[in-house]
């Protein structure tokens, strides 16, 4: 369970959309100093590389070799993905973020469990798209909101070559 189930959006009351865009100012220093937020952020990076971890184990899998460019495809999005958020931090921090090692998967995938590897990365990918949706509502920033935006839809769209991998796998 991610932490993100409780109200991160510190920034808005109860107003509606069109007061909330035009009287709230929130600047990057006030980001700065929300220790959740950046929490969450660094919870985002490691959620990404194991994802990476866990697209690199399909990848080398031998019963999926037809499909490698959709997984390959798919990995490359969460390299850029680690980038992104990593450029989100430095926007609010101004310090570089370290990046962490990425570690290969523990379970080495057979022909057997492939179908179980799949809808395993399918949920983890679909559990991620919930908590890009929160940490971009938490973000009041527009340039910051846009790149978790199109993480949210390279998320989106992984889920749905991962559902069609599932069924050709079944």
């Amino acid at each position: 369970m991610y932490p993100y189930r409780s109200n991160t959006n510190i920034y808005q009351k109860n107003t509606s959309l069109n007061t909330r865009e035009t009287t709230l100012s929130v600047t990057k220093e006030d980001l700065k100093q929300d220790k959740r937020l950046l929490e969450l952020l660094e919870i985002a990076q490691q959620e990404t590389i194991q994802s990476l971890s866990a697209f690199d184990a399909l990848i080398k899998n031998e019963a999926l070799q037809s499909d490698i460019e959709t997984l390959r495809n798919a990995y490359l999005d969460e390299i850029k993905h680690l980038k992104l958020l990593q450029e989100i931090l430095y926007n609010i921090t101004g310090k570089s973020s370290s990046t962490q090692q990425i570690t290969p998967h523990t379970t080495e995938t057979t022909s057997q469990n492939v179908s179980s590897e799949i809808e395993k990365t399918l949920h983890q990918e679909m559990e991620q798209t919930d908590f890009f949706r929160e940490l971009l509502i938490a973000i009041p920033q527009t340039d910051l909101r846009d790149i978790l935006f199109e993480i949210i839809t390279d998320k989106q769209d992984h889920c749905i070559r991962l559902c069609f991998l599932f069924s050709k796998y079944k």
